[in-house]
C-alpha cells in the first residue's frame, strides 16, 4: 500500500493558517497510515477538547484585555503546541518512514484540512458564543427570555415591573429568546431591547415601543430612555434611540 505522510512543515503551516484543528487532522492521518489507529482517535479527541477549551478560555478574558493582545500571540501559541506534539510524538517515526520510501502527502490535502479547520473553528466559536450571556452582568429568565441588569443599580421592584410589561407587550412570550437590558444612568432608567435592524423601520412597532417607554416612565416614576440594539455576526453593534 502506498504510504503518504505529512511533514512537520506542512502540519505547522496548516496550523498557522487554519487554527488547531488542521494539525490534528493531519497528525491523525499520519497515525492511520502508520497503523496506529488508537493514537489517531486520541489525537482527534485531544484536538477537539483543546480547541473548545482554548476558545472558551478566550471568551472569559475581559474585552479590554483582549484588545491589547495581538492576534498573532494566540496563533503562535497553538502553532507552538502543534510543533511540540509533532516533534516529540511523530518526528522520529515519520523521518524513518520517509527513509524507507514513504511519499510526502499532497499539499492539496493540507489545503483542504486547513479550510475544513477554519470552518470547524468558526462553528465551535459560534456555538460557544451562543452559550455565553449576551451582557456581562446579572440576568433573570422570564419565560425563556433574558432580562439583564446591574444588581447595584437596579431594584428588584423595577425588574418586576419591566418584566411584567414585557410579557403583557408580548415581547417576552414563552421561549422567544428575546433579550432586554435595564440599567440606571444618573437618575434615569435606560431600557435596551435587542431587535433585528430590519424591523427598525416598522412604524407600528416603533409606535408601540414609544408608548411602552412612556408607560414604563410612569411605572418607574423616573425619566426613562429606550434604545434598540442590533449586533451583526462580525460583532458590529448599532443603536437607535426612541
Amino acid at each position: 500500500m502506498e504510504r503518504k505522510l505529512f511533514t512537520e512543515k506542512q502540519i505547522n503551516t496548516s496550523t498557522f493558517l487554519g487554527g488547531p484543528i488542521p494539525s490534528g487532522l493531519l497528525i491523525c492521518k499520519n497515525y492511520m497510515v502508520m497503523g496506529k489507529a488508537r493514537s489517531a482517535y486520541f489525537t482527534i479527541l485531544f484536538t477537539l477538547l483543546f480547541t473548545v477549551i482554548f476558545f472558551y478560555g478566550l471568551m472569559q478574558v475581559p474585552e479590554a484585555i483582549m484588545d491589547k493582545i495581538p492576534n498573532l500571540v494566540f496563533t503562535a501559541f497553538y502553532a507552538l503546541i502543534a510543533a511540540i506534539v509533532y516533534r516529540f510524538l511523530l518526528h522520529k517515526d515519520v523521518t524513518q518512514a520517509f527513509e524507507n520510501g514513504a511519499d510526502k502527502g499532497s499539499n492539496w490535502t493540507v489545503a483542504g484540512a486547513t479550510v475544513l479547520g477554519m470552518v470547524l473553528n468558526v462553528g465551535i466559536i459560534f456555538l460557544l458564543a451562543l452559550s455565553q450571556p449576551y451582557y456581562e452582568c446579572n440576568y433573570i429568565d422570564v419565560n425563556g427570555n433574558e432580562l439583564y441588569y446591574e444588581q447595584a443599580e437596579v431594584s428588584i421592584e423595577s425588574l418586576d415591573k419591566l418584566s411584567e410589561q414585557l410579557v403583557n407587550l408580548g415581547f417576552f412570550d414563552q421561549d422567544y429568546g428575546n433579550i432586554v437590558k435595564l440599567e440606571k444612568i444618573s437618575d434615569a432608567y435606560q431600557i435596551t431591547i435587542l431587535i433585528d435592524e430590519k424591523y427598525w423601520s416598522d412604524r407600528d412597532l416603533i409606535n408601540d415601543l414609544v408608548s411602552f417607554k412612556l408607560f414604563m416612565q410612569v411605572e418607574f416614576g423616573q425619566e426613562t430612555f429606550l434604545q434598540l440594539e442590533a449586533a451583526s455576526l462580525s460583532g458590529n453593534v448599532k443603536h437607535k434611540h426612541l
